[in-house]
């Protein structure tokens, strides 16, 4: 392994530095973001940086913009204020790695540091799961936001899938210390903790990329045609392994009855859903009304005015009581439209794109990992309205890119 004082060695402690104040002490991250403008700083100081601005950093920039200009039309400027202050990790996330080294990036400390943050995390939800169980509060501790106190449960998925690439890839690199004798037990537990959260999107996702991985290993192995025939048993397989779930049975099952009552009549079934309500039900209701915003404000209503106007939308269909909790849309491409308009919305589906064609581009597969993941997400949540999703997604894939980007320029330089 690089010498620890190497400047590449010190770069990826920054990484996990940054990962260990993301996941575990969030409201220190300002100290994540000093530290690699630190980094930047001594950097070009000793001219071991060069600048270039890739065409990803550059969207996640004009997003910020955006919603930095949408600001001006906002009726709420403490909420507008709040959120472009949320979102500088757009900007300032791609522009500090678009400084980037010379030299070939030592990204050791770096996954360790995000795999020593997951493994806290965990044993504070097991610890905190353990301690409610025996004060008599049953199973129910385990499962869901009892169980993944600090982060909502889909975000502590996000974390819980990447760290699960983290050690596929750790050990396929050979790395010290990713033993196999110590990859299998941790992976299992972040399956397991992974269920736990009882993230419907999560879970899905998770189940597909198995099955993904699985048709590779078919593919290598038996070649094209053993590899059709399980592609097509993969869909049915996949879901009598998620029914088997009990808690995500009821969910999938519930998801599939109101989707074929909201297929019947879409306005009869929205009025007809009465507070409280199931996640599904919240999210057929909200991802209705949003799509109707959208079609009606086609360039936004502004930043900090979607919970207002969809509060008026959601009142208008008599659902009074679901509009007083002002839900975000559940869906980061609906609120992405609503608030900033199409033009926002493209910007957003850019991201998504040019990831994943930077990911097949440098063959970085934990880069495809995550913009896919994030892609899966955002249908479901509204997954760049908290800190936990901006935060750590920029990092994440701006971190990778810039990876991506120094090992190709490393593998030129030594070519010539």
């Amino acid at each position: 392994m690089e010498n620890n004082r190497s400047f590449p060695a010190v770069y990826g402690m920054v990484l996990g530095l940054f990962s260990i104040l993301a996941i575990l002490l969030p409201k220190l991250i300002v100290l994540g973001f000093l530290a690699l403008a630190v980094l930047v700083g001594v950097g070009l100081y000793k001219r071991k940086m060069t600048f270039k601005l890739d065409l990803l950093s550059g969207l996640f920039i004009s997003l910020y913009i955006l919603y930095l200009l949408y600001a001006l039309f906002t009726r709420h400027p403490d909420l507008a204020g709040r959120y472009i202050e949320n979102k500088l990790s757009f900007i300032v996330l791609p522009i500090l790695f678009s400084f980037r080294l010379k030299e070939k990036v030592n990204v050791y400390w770096g996954i360790v540091g995000f795999l020593f943050a997951v493994l806290i995390l965990l044993i504070q939800s097991y610890t905190a799961a353990f301690g409610c169980f025996f004060d008599g509060g049953g199973r129910a501790c385990f499962l869901a936001s009892l169980f993944s106190y600090q982060h909502h449960p889909s975000y502590t998925s996000v974390f819980l899938i990447f760290a699960m690439g983290l050690l596929i890839y750790g050990y396929r690199q050979k790395l010290q210390g990713f033993k196999l004798y110590l990859i299998i037990p941790f992976l299992a537990l972040l399956f397991i903790s992974s269920i736990l959260c009882l993230s419907l999107a999560g879970i899905l996702f998770l189940f597909g990329l198995i099955a993904v991985l699985i048709l590779v290993l078919i593919y290598k192995k038996w070649g094209k045609l053993v590899c059709l025939l399980a592609g097509v048993l993969a869909p049915f397989v996949l879901y009598f392994t998620i029914v088997s779930i009990p808690q995500v049975e009821g969910e999938w099952t519930n998801a599939k009855w109101y989707a074929d009552e909201y297929l019947k009549d879409s306005d009869a079934f929205i009025k007809a859903r009465k507070y409280p309500m199931s996640g599904t039900e919240v999210r057929i209701v909200m991802w209705t009304v949003s799509t109707k915003v959208l079609k009606k404000y086609p360039l936004g209503v502004g930043t900090g005015n979607v919970d207002e106007v969809l509060t008026n939308n959601l009142n208008k269909l008599d659902q009074k009581e679901l509009a007083k909790k002002e839900y975000n849309p559940h869906n980061q491409f609906l609120q992405t439209g609503i608030e900033i308009g199409w033009i926002g919305l493209l910007i957003l589906l850019g991201i998504v794109v040019v990831g994943i064609f930077y990911s097949f581009k440098f063959k970085n597969w934990l880069l495809l990992l995550i913009i896919s993941n994030f892609a899966f997400n955002s249908l479901f949540e509204s997954m760049l309205q908290r800190q936990s999703g901006i935060v750590v997604y920029t990092f994440l894939i701006c971190a990778l890119l810039v990876i991506s980007n120094n090992s190709l320029l490393t593998r030129q330089n030594d070519s010539n």
